[in-house]
């Protein structure tokens, strides 16, 4: 309480200032203290409810917090990627394309696939065997064996259809043959390696062994310079171990990277295990694209088969 006189602060039970010993008035002195009491009352009071509140609050936060994990777990759960994927899928599955390697190059599903509609089976009154597509003109190599004696051939495509064909170069000293079909013309041929490739090359052997036609059977290069005298001269031949037989003679031996022709298969060496042998497509080249360029006659390949 304070003094009316000097303004000093006394106690409220105080009757008289205790700096100026003024008379303090009783009765403001104790309306003072009620009122005074009365607000410490309303601050106490303002206080607890403001704790009260502050506690409910932070009780409540948990309750607030339960649904949100449940909802970050199913959102988790939930790729919103799933769409575009089914999409893309069904879209490859509609429209199938060739499956490129990680180096660029083609896969050797779709090789075989493409080589196979260039690849046919040579039919004659005696023999059959295999050949491929060498020019757009329609030329068509194989193996001089199954031809002697033949001039018009038969060939078969990979569909059943069966065109005829005729022989425009065939060697006196190495098994391969040239033979012209005016329906396969305009018709992109194999692409063909004019470079010798490396034992350890992975290979594919197509063509018709035991009837079975257009068969493609993958291996390895396992061996170069290989020279037999077996009827004709066979010489620096690829050796592979890609199943071959009888009537896939004349067939592809394609690189099974790149997808080009690198030899013609020829050969089987029944000892034990079977060993095939391809004629080097790099050292043949030169001569099939004479004959290709100017056919034989009929005269001149007769007087190749007077030889044998």
């Amino acid at each position: 309480m304070f003094c009316s006189k000097c303004g000093c602060m006394n106690s409220v039970t105080t009757k008289n200032c205790l700096n100026c010993g003024q008379p303090l008035d009783r009765t403001t002195r104790i309306k003072k203290h009620k009122r005074r009491q009365r607000l410490n009352f309303f601050v106490v009071a303002i206080l607890f409810l403001g704790t009260g509140f502050g506690s409910a609050r932070v009780f409540y936060q948990p309750a607030n917090n339960q649904p949100e994990t449940p909802v970050e777990t199913v959102v988790a759960t939930e790729p919103q990627t799933n769409p575009p994927i089914e999409r893309a899928a069904t879209e490859s599955a509609a429209q199938p394309q060739e499956t490129p390697t990680q180096d660029g190059s083609k896969a050797k599903t779709d090789i075989i696939k493409d080589t196979q509609q260039k690849v046919f089976t040579i039919k004659t009154d005696s023999a059959y065997g295999s050949g491929f597509l060498f020019t757009d003109t329609g030329t068509i190599v194989t193996s001089a064996h199954l031809i002697i004696d033949t001039i018009d051939v038969s060939v078969r495509t990979t569909d059943g259809v069966e065109e005829p064909g005729k022989v425009i170069g065939i060697s006196e000293t190495y098994d391969i043959a040239l033979i012209q079909v005016d329906a396969f013309a305009g018709i992109e041929p194999l692409e063909v390696e004019t470079n010798p490739t490396e034992i350890g090359t992975e290979v594919i052997a197509l063509g018709s062994p035991s009837g079975l036609e257009n068969t493609a059977a993958v291996g390895y290069l396992t061996g170069t310079d290989r020279d037999f005298d077996h009827g004709f001269l066979y010489k620096d031949m690829y050796q592979i171990d890609a199943q071959i037989a009888p009537g896939s003679s004349g067939g592809p031996l394609i690189d099974a990277i790149t997808g080009k022709v690198i030899g013609i298969n020829a050969l089987l060496l029944n000892e034990g295990n079977a060993i095939g042998f391809s004629i080097p497509m790099y050292s043949m080249t030169e001569l099939l694209q004479g004959w290709a360029a100017q056919p034989m006659s009929e005269n001149e390949v007769e007087d190749v088969y007077d030889t044998y």
